[in-house]
């Protein structure tokens, strides 16, 4: 569903943020239908990782950054999209998570700069310790943003075992 509405909202002129690579998926599906990705993790293994994969597809539009996602206006300007996976890197050690207030700090910067008709979009995993105080947190600062300005979607499988992810997108209008 997340790669659905992403292939239906972004042209190739666009420029979008991937602010947690882990292991490159996204970035990858996201090249050939953008311009330019700048992509973020604060592992160097999702770095390299990433790296290599977008070697082995020739892909040459991104630019990877070791840092955190919110310092992203130190590498980017201005951008139509920014897509978030929370949680731990797949395959990785799951005791480094993304932290609910790094979260939302990055999330309140981005909303102020996204360009309007732009999105982000979070895919939320809350079968976690961290994970549940993140989507938790989350849930409270989307419930504030002024609905004359921002529309969010919520898509989720509420009948699901074992907290499955769920889906936010946050429109400016």
């Amino acid at each position: 569903m997340a790669h659905l509405l992403l292939k239906h909202h972004l042209f190739l002129d666009d420029i979008v943020i991937d602010a947690t690579v882990g292991n490159g998926h996204d970035t990858l599906f996201l090249a050939p239908l953008v311009k330019h990705i700048y992509a973020f993790d604060i592992q160097q293994q999702a770095i390299d990782t990433t790296n290599a994969l977008l070697l082995n597809n020739e892909i040459k539009n991104v630019t990877l950054i070791l840092d955190s996602h919110e310092h992203f206006k130190s590498y980017v300007k201005s951008f139509k999209a920014a897509v978030f996976n929370l949680g731990y890197l797949p395959g990785g050690n799951k005791a480094i998570t993304t932290q609910s207030d790094i979260t939302l700090k990055t999330l309140q910067s981005m909303l102020e700069v996204l360009e309007i008709d732009g999105f982000i979009q979070l895919v939320v995993y809350s079968g976690h310790d961290q994970g549940k105080i993140e989507s938790d947190q989350l849930s409270i600062y989307l419930n504030t943003l002024s609905s004359d300005h921002y529309k969010v979607l919520k898509i989720d499988l509420p009948f699901q075992d074992n907290h499955p992810p769920y889906l936010y997108m946050i429109y400016k209008k």
